[in-house]
């Protein structure tokens, strides 16, 4: 099957089915969904790949990066490579989800329903602010150094690369409030 040899193909066949599914459970008196239910779906999509990506650098690439020689870190850094594939899904993912959360607590917030003003969302909503803020302004520009897409000495990568990293773990720790208040404010809220 050609469609799971190539990414592009496999995720358009992913949303195609979907698409049947939708058209299944609407043809046989099923409700189709409106504008903020799929915004939410994409939120919580756009939400999986950022927050996937970011678990990945600092579960997986930070940690092993330490291990690998300069040739390799610099063949892993060019354009094309993984590196910069990763970074670009990981911002584009963080901005993603930032325009579809808004866009679904707009929806909430016209609808009058109660979690959109629940203290469990606002909570959750500005540690995920403050996490795109820390990518698009922090982590994003100084990667570009480290990476070599911007002039810098070997002194400004460090730093850059201290900088970034520290941003990237300040993320990683509000995740995991962030990510629980964002279901309870749905679920079962904590604050009431």
């Amino acid at each position: 099957m050609s469609i799971l040899l190539d990414h592009k193909k496999t995720i358009i066949a992913g949303f195609v089915l979907l698409a049947i599914i939708i058209g299944a459970a609407v043809g046989t008196g099923g409700t189709l969904p409106n504008v903020f239910d799929a915004a939410r779906y994409l939120h919580v999509l756009a939400g999986i790949v950022w927050i996937g990506l970011l678990y990945y650098f600092n579960f997986v690439q930070v940690p092993s990066l330490g291990s690998v020689t300069p040739e390799t870190k610099a063949d892993i850094f060019k354009e094309g490579n993984i590196v910069r594939r990763a970074l670009y899904w990981f911002r584009h993912g963080a901005m993603a989800t930032l325009v579809f959360g808004l866009i679904l607590y707009y929806g909430l917030a016209t609808n009058n329903l109660d979690h959109a003003s629940s203290k469990d969302i606002m909570i959750g909503a500005s540690f995920g602010i403050i996490m795109w803020f820390n990518v698009w302004f922090i982590i994003w520009p100084n990667q570009k150094k480290v990476i070599g897409m911007v002039d810098a000495t070997a002194d400004e990568k460090a730093a850059a690369g201290k900088t970034a990293l520290m941003a990237s773990r300040i993320n990683t720790l509000l995740s995991i409030p962030m990510l629980f208040l964002m279901f309870s404010s749905t679920h079962f809220q904590i604050f009431g």
